[in-house]
């Protein structure tokens, strides 16, 4: 890659939210997170059907419809989520049938996820499961580095386009004073001296700020390999998971079923191969893909100074700035809303509608610095950062945890009261209000109305 950029080249834009940008891995350790509340929706999942089998078909399809709207809702992904829908699926299909299974079906199934998530995830004193909190620790001990190299690249960068504009004005001034014959030779020179210690003071930062690019790309290799040992932890964790799930879907048809009817053993050889579909080497693999180091990114270049550019790029930073940018819930919206954060997530790959997240906004790497990630938050500019005395709204009750990732996105904890002041839009958010009188967006599927 060139050092170099000229007029004639397309702007460069970094894809937000890269996994190998900082802070990016967040996503994939808070997957670790919504595992465990996976395992509690499973079990519930279980447990209800257990009920509903001896309630006949009535409530059997009032189950069905339950749960297709939390599975659509949580944060399973690809084939494993298929299965899982499809296992409601057969519970339309045989609303029909009346048979009592519930003590199979708690004394086998449900014990088993039930076992297997108090062993393999352990939560802390003060809040959070071990698991997740060990492995974001490794993340960020093999991003520390790096980050700071990428600070200084973010600092000489802005330096040296000041010095460039500081230059620029200069040479207008002086262009200016020459051809004004009524300013003294004394002001003519001054300002032709000024010219000439801007160009120095360019050419000296342009110095720094090829020499932190130079710096960062020296540790990249490093960064790299350390982050993708420890991605490959996550991807282990998560495959045990995955293939638990399937083991537990295979035990759950099996109680299920009935194959002396002959309608009914149609249902279930469709179902059997519905759960065979699920193939967790091809979800870790779609992750890697989507939310892993498969993902693009366009590594930092030393760029020409170019005003008309930076002036683009600023106006469209302010068009893609809108609320259809916006983090969709878990991450990014995953295609459809396919991941749904429960723990504090980062932005989004490729919608922020979350996020992841979830069109993402393009990292521009000019001297604006609202694209800087390594800039102070600050609530200028966001139309829902200040506390409002907003009254109203419908009260509804948080399902998940939920940390903001943009300055007018809100924070809350799982049961918390909140107040819906506006309709779910579009890309799948929500305006409303915390107790506390916080106005902000909050993604509509982490809530349900009271």
């Amino acid at each position: 890659m060139s050092l170099n950029v000229t007029p004639d080249d397309a702007p460069v834009e970094l894809t937000s939210g890269s996994f190998w940008e900082v802070n990016q891995y967040k996503r994939t350790v808070t997957r670790i997170d919504n595992g465990m509340k996976l395992c509690d929706d499973l079990m519930l999942f279980i447990k209800e059907r257990a009920t509903l089998e001896e309630q006949y078909s009535k409530l059997l399809k009032q189950w069905s419809s339950k749960f297709h709207k939390l599975v659509e809702k949580n944060s399973s992904y690809h084939t494993l989520q298929t299965t899982w829908l499809g296992m409601l699926n057969e519970a339309d299909r045989t609303a029909q049938l009346h048979s009592t299974i519930k003590e199979q079906l708690m004394a086998d199934p449900y014990e088993k996820v039930k076992q297997w998530k108090k062993e393999n995830y352990h939560t802390l004193t003060l809040g959070g499961i071990k698991e997740s909190k060990l492995l974001n620790e490794e993340f960020m001990r093999a991003q520390k580095q790096w980050a700071k190299y990428m600070k200084k690249v973010t600092d000489a960068k802005k330096t040296y386009f000041n010095v460039c504009k500081e230059e620029r004005s200069a040479q207008t001034q002086e262009s200016t004073a020459k051809s004004d014959t009524s300013l003294a030779p004394e002001k003519v020179k001054k300002l032709q001296e000024l010219v000439e210690k801007k160009g120095a003071e360019k050419s000296k930062y342009r110095e720094k700020y090829e020499q932190a690019v130079r710096a960062l790309k020296d540790d990249t290799p490093r960064y790299m390999e350390d982050m993708e040992k420890v991605f490959v932890k996550c991807q282990e964790f998560e495959e045990k998971r995955l293939e638990k799930f399937k083991a537990i879907f295979h035990a759950v048809h099996g109680h299920l079923d009935l194959s002396t009817n002959v309608e009914h053993k149609a249902i279930f050889v469709d179902l059997k191969s519905n759960i065979d579909s699920a193939n967790s080497q091809n979800d870790l693999q779609w992750w890697r893909s989507t939310h892993g180091p498969d993902m693009p990114m366009n590594w930092p270049e030393v760029e020409d100074y170019d005003p008309e550019r930076i002036l683009m790029q600023k106006s469209m930073s302010r068009k893609q700035g809108s609320k259809a940018s916006k983090h969709v819930a878990g991450m990014d919206g995953l295609a459809g809303a396919q991941f749904t954060s429960t723990y504090p997530a980062t932005a989004p790959v490729e919608t922020k509608t979350s996020g992841n997240g979830s069109a993402n906004r393009p990292n521009s790497w000019s001297d604006d610095e609202q694209n800087n990630p390594f800039q102070d938050s600050s609530s200028e500019g966001n139309p829902f950062g200040s506390v409002e005395n907003t009254s109203g709204g419908v009260p509804v009750r948080a399902l998940y945890n939920y940390d903001g990732q943009e300055e007018d996105e809100l924070t809350f904890l799982s049961g918390e009261t909140l107040y819906k002041l506006e309709d779910e839009d579009e890309q799948g958010w929500c305006k409303g209000r915390l107790s506390t009188g916080k106005v902000g967006l909050y993604p509509a599927n982490y809530v349900e109305t009271i």
